[in-house]
């Protein structure tokens, strides 16, 4: 069951949920599960939905023997399935994703449901970093993480400012972090709309990314954002051959 809190700052209010892992998602018949859904249900809807659908530096994931930060821009409900489709079969056995507890898991049923297909865990938004314990068990047990560090989807499409949270875990542990682009996504699923609809995507996979043990989490979280950009910019110079 979620926990919900109320915080208040002066005359704002805000809720805080917090809810706990599902630690039998990380089990051999969860991801066992996991394997059937990726190639009958993520894969059969990325190919519906993203068309065309291009890719460059997929490369780079072969570039990680260990657990890494995976982030990427957030514009639609539908970028997580665009980023467990890119994933290599061994990284993505071993990739849980960071969801928000506000958002996903205020119904234990649901919440149970999301952790079970995607191999997701709550985390409580504002939380600090007490809310980054269990993320921070995974990376040492060898998992990845699979984050959207803007905490919500930009109905822009314009990048916004990072949390702090991916920059504090890579550099607590030493992991690299390494920088998703997706354009077009928001034309999939906007934020307000219940039904998917086909258009152009294109991903665009940065290098691994291994931050200064000496950075501070405000310097980490600055260069994560500008690896970002320039994929972005990337994007928008010379798009990638459609697959």
């Amino acid at each position: 069951m979620a926990r919900i809190l109320v915080a208040r700052d002066g005359e704002q209010a805000s809720t805080l949920v917090e809810a706990k892992p599902h630690r039998w998602a990380l089990s051999a018949g969860a991801r066992g599960f996991r394997r059937l859904a990726r190639r009958w249900v993520v894969q059969r809807h990325v190919d519906r939905f993203c068309q065309p659908f291009s890719i460059e530096g997929a490369e780079h994931f072969t570039e990680i023997d260990r657990s890494a930060v995976i982030i990427a821009n957030h514009t639609s409900h539908f970028d997580t399935m665009i980023m467990l489709s890119l994933l290599p079969p061994a990284l993505f056995d071993r990739t849980a994703v960071v969801a928000a507890a506000d958002r996903f898991y205020t119904n234990p049923f649901k919440g149970a449901l999301y952790s079970l297909r995607y191999n997701a865990f709550p985390i409580t938004r504002g939380g600090g970093r007490n809310a980054l314990s269990y993320s921070q068990q995974l990376l040492q047990e060898g998992w990845s993480l699979l984050i959207f560090p803007e905490g919500t989807r930009s109905r822009t499409g314009e990048l916004q400012p990072f949390h702090p949270g991916p920059a504090i875990l890579a550099l607590a542990q030493g992991v690299p972090i390494v920088p998703v682009h997706i354009a077009g996504a928001a034309a999939i699923l906007p934020p307000g709309t219940r039904w998917s609809r086909p258009a152009s995507v294109r991903a665009r996979v940065g290098r691994p990314l291994m931050l200064d043990t000496g950075m501070s989490a405000m310097e980490a979280t600055s260069a994560m954002q500008d690896a970002m950009r320039s994929l972005a910019a990337e994007q928008e110079v010379a798009p990638v051959i459609a697959s």
